[in-house]
């Protein structure tokens, strides 16, 4: 699946609405907020998909491209 970035603005939104319903502290808010965030942000990622060339006797990917 390629990144998509109506999706990821959705995961941000609910990891803000989350955050903004935490009464216990700011710093509770804080660190929920940056973990679900890099949550969101890290499962995003992992849907791009890869593309590029390899040379035939094995080496580097060239000409890569993240979609």
């Amino acid at each position: 699946m390629a990144l998509n970035e109506e999706r990821l603005t959705a995961k941000i939104k609910t990891v803000i609405t989350k955050c903004a319903l935490e009464k216990s502290s700011a710093e509770v808010s804080k660190e929920k907020f940056a973990t679900s965030l890099s949550k969101a942000i890290i499962s995003e990622l992992k849907t791009a998909i890869v593309t590029g060339v390899c040379p035939p006797s094995g080496g580097p990917l060239t000409n890569g491209k993240i979609i």
